[in-house]
């Protein structure tokens, strides 16, 4: 009887022995998997966070860029691109929203598997869980720091398209020398006015000439155009005007007479 109980003491002995390093490594295990999905878990919080900040960020340059694109733009070249540059803010915008929403999905995930390591029996698998939840929000949160400049720089591009473009000089327009050609006036024939009474008489010889009939305008004096009737008149015209005005008098022709 002393030999079998001995007998069960060491086989218990042996037992123990050999269960007491498994179970602390079990333990050593379950804390290395809380630890590992709580840190996870945290940081996939503050990536879901920084996605939100930069879908914010998205959102505004989004909405500076729409109400620069309504400004009068200094050409119709600016006008289509600070509308074409208006509408990649806008979606830029729209994607970093989303990836805001995957990251704080994966956030969420995250601490889910954080309580499932702390408060399950699969703590290892909570852990894995939870560091997979993290790389999918770091995933995020990158896309959304990529939208976020996406916006910035469609809404800097969408300024520039309406800022007036500098003034070009107009390059200079060389006018070929034209030499000018003296205009000789023309000098009308005389013409004889059709008014002019074919019955009257003229003699050209005689010195009196009759001042009533060629004076045919009654102004009081004979023109050149007048005095074309009498051939010799119309040749002493420059002798008889004395005063140079192109015109004869009654005291001019009286002269003549005398």
């Amino acid at each position: 009887m002393k030999t079998r109980h001995h007998a069960l003491t060491l086989a218990l002995l042996a037992a123990l022995g050999t269960g007491g390093p498994a179970m602390a490594q079990d333990v050593t295990s379950e804390t290395e998997a809380k630890i590992e999905a709580a840190t996870d878990a945290e940081a996939a919080v503050e990536a879901a966070k920084h996605a939100r900040e930069q879908a914010e960020t998205a959102q505004q340059a989004a909405v500076v860029a729409e109400s620069i694109s309504d400004t009068p733009a200094a050409s119709l070249h600016g006008e289509l691109t600070a509308e074409a540059t208006a509408e990649i803010a806008d979606q830029a915008s729209i994607d970093a929203q989303a990836a805001a929403i995957d990251a704080s999905r994966a956030a969420q995930d995250a601490l889910g598997h954080k309580t499932a390591a702390n408060h399950g029996d699969q703590h290892r698998a909570a852990a894995a869980g939870a560091q997979q939840a993290a790389t999918q929000a770091r995933i995020a949160g990158a896309a959304a720091d990529d939208a976020a400049d996406v916006a910035a720089a469609a809404a800097v591009a969408t300024a520039d398209a309406t800022v007036a473009a500098p003034a070009v000089a107009a390059p200079a327009v060389v006018v070929p020398v034209v030499p000018v050609t003296p205009v000789v006036p023309v000098v009308p024939a005389p013409v004889v006015d059709a008014a002019v009474d074919t019955d009257v008489v003229v003699d050209a010889t005689p010195d009196v000439v009759e001042f009533t009939r060629i004076d045919l305008d009654g102004n009081g004096s004979i023109s050149r155009t007048e005095a074309s009737v009498d051939a010799q008149l119309l040749a002493d015209f420059g002798e008889l005007d004395v005063d140079r005005d192109s015109r004869l008098s009654r005291v001019e022709l009286a002269d003549r007479a005398d």
